[in-house]
């Protein structure tokens, strides 16, 4: 009798030599990028409300970061759960298909792949965009920012870090600690300077960086329109800010994506969640308040102050005086520091956003090849994408696919097709705001699923949960699960309602079409030759 085919191999091939600490800092770096450094100001600006109407004395988008940031805390404890029982590489995708359904888990794993590998490539090429944020405030010109030279750029870094990622998670999680430490320490600068900040630096930074004083911005704001451009409350304007700070959230299982890879993973992977997850929420919170508060010491007229009025001409529909750069939380400690004589501090910013941007690269390009490996482990993919160097104990053939899916980022980001091929079909899905770029719809879907995996996990998959490390409670599972379920559901809902072009929802719907042709071609060339997939998906891969 011939032995039955299940998985590629009888051993992954990989090796567990991802220790707790880097575990922690891929969830960190995942996060943690570019774009949660303006969110307070992105989200303000469309939706000013009256400074006295804020609850606690919280900004809607600090309330709106508090708030996802719990519904996140319940996401990562159904992934802590799901980690420690199933603690293997491709994540999320082993939970959903050995729990709900094997198509489930590929389409929803396919469009998180597309997710963070397109992700890959648009921060390749954000790497010199973050420069060219911060060039106003440290001085350093732009003359350089071309489409051509930011596809360039974002190419390179991509075939670098492809380049890292191909020697294995030890060489990759070495370079990681590394740039993890710089923007860390400059983070905490920042802080204090902030938290130093007085209404007379403030005042007279934001006088010697822009040539105008705080007042002077809150009443071009107001002449503009700031106090009418909004009709609704505080809590609406929380909700406006939502579909922002989600988006800067994403990222918080990806150590569950390299399970397989982790030192002890069963008993590891929950705490690296739980810590990593717990300080980002405090992070999120903290800094932009901070910045808030910094930047309200100054401008005061009626019921709003500079905070507001730089958020609204940045972002609200207003215009800011001519070389006065956006509204970001660095800027906020650039001016204080300028106040304060600190004019060191300039120079960090940055050095500062640059490298919070780069130190998202090694974890996004080991985590979404770890979930076409998975795929291709499990016979649903080319079997050629499972392929490990015995060396490096890497999986060479899927981190080079990937780094092609990303180059797709770096077109859309360096929006070089706008420039050579303006109102083209392709041109509207791949820019900066096309259809490419729509990963926070395929982000919450894949969250949402995984979720109510969680709630079903202690009743569909009661062999599994039995041998797990972390058995916090049938009923405590299934409660949060339920209750993640729902608030992803709400998530879901915000993130839909804010994508009201047509292109995220077509590029989405090829996305899907074209996964589901690709699983049902494997799945039946697979059956054919006697792969048994009852089997497969009955069982969760080996180490």
């Amino acid at each position: 009798m011939s032995e039955r085919k299940l998985f590629v191999r009888k051993a992954t091939g990989l090796v567990r030599e991802i220790g707790f600490w880097t575990a922690v800092i891929i969830v960190f770096c995942n996060v943690i990028g570019l774009g949660w450094q303006k969110r307070v100001f992105q989200f303000t600006g469309p939706a000013i409300v009256p400074e006295s109407s804020w609850v606690l004395g919280m900004p809607p988008v600090v309330m709106s970061f508090l708030i996802v940031g719990i519904i996140v805390l319940l996401t990562v404890f159904m992934f802590a759960v799901l980690g420690a029982a199933m603690p293997r590489s491709g994540g999320g995708y082993v939970y959903i298909s050995r729990i709900i359904h094997p198509s489930v888990g590929f389409l929803a794993s396919w469009a998180e792949y597309f997710s963070i590998a397109v992700s890959w490539g648009l921060i390749g090429t954000a790497v010199f965009e973050a420069i060219l944020i911060y060039a106003w405030i440290a001085g350093w010109g732009t003359a350089w920012a071309t489409p051509e030279t930011l596809l360039i750029g974002g190419m390179v870094i991509v075939i670098l870090f492809t380049g890292v990622a191909y020697f294995g998670a030890s060489m990759t999680g070495k370079l990681l600690r590394a740039m993890f430490v710089i923007p860390a320490a400059i983070t905490f600068v920042l802080y204090a300077v902030m938290l130093s900040a007085t209404p007379q630096s403030m005042e007279a930074g934001v006088m010697a960086l822009t040539g105008h004083s705080a007042t002077e911005f809150t009443q071009m704001a107001l002449n503009q329109g700031m106090a009418t451009a909004y009709s609704g409350g505080y809590w609406d304007a929380m909700a406006v800010a939502t579909i922002g700070t989600y988006w800067a959230y994403i990222g918080f299982a990806a150590s569950t994506f390299v399970g397989g890879e982790v030192k002890q993973a069963g008993k590891a992977l929950p705490k690296t969640l739980f810590i990593a997850n717990i300080i980002i929420v405090l992070l999120y919170v903290s800094i932009s308040w901070v910045a808030a508060n910094a930047a309200r010491l100054v401008g005061h007229v009626g019921d709003y102050s500079f905070f507001s009025a730089y958020a609204f001409l940045s972002y609200g529909g207003g215009t800011l005086p001519e070389g006065v750069g956006r509204a970001w939380m660095p800027n906020i400690a650039g001016f204080a520091a300028s106040g304060m004589g600190l004019s060191w501090v300039l120079v960090l910013i940055p050095i500062f956003a640059v490298l919070w941007v780069a130190n998202d690269i090694p974890p996004f390009i080991i985590t979404s090849s770890r979930i076409v490996f998975a795929m291709s482990f499990d016979r649903v993919l080319p079997e050629r994408l499972s392929q490990v160097n015995e060396r490096w104990h890497s999986p060479t053939a899927a981190i080079v696919a990937t780094m092609f899916v990303a180059f797709i980022g770096n077109f859309a980001e360096s929006d070089i097709l706008v420039k050579y091929l303006p109102g083209n079909v392709i041109t509207s899905y791949i820019n900066s705001g096309g259809g490419v770029v729509a990963t926070d719809i395929w982000d919450v879907i894949f969250f949402l699923l995984a979720s109510l995996a969680g709630m079903l996990f202690v009743f569909r998959r009661k062999d599994i949960y039995d041998k797990s490390p972390y058995k916090p409670g049938k009923w405590v599972i299934a409660g949060i699960g339920l209750i993640a379920t729902l608030a992803n559901i709400y998530l879901l809902y915000l993130v839909a309602t804010g994508w009201l072009v047509p292109e995220p929802w077509i590029f989405t719907v090829v996305l899907l079409v074209v996964g589901a042709i690709i699983y049902y071609y494997y799945r039946t060339k697979g059956s054919r030759v006697g792969v048994d997939y009852s089997t497969i998906y009955a069982e969760i891969p080996p180490e």
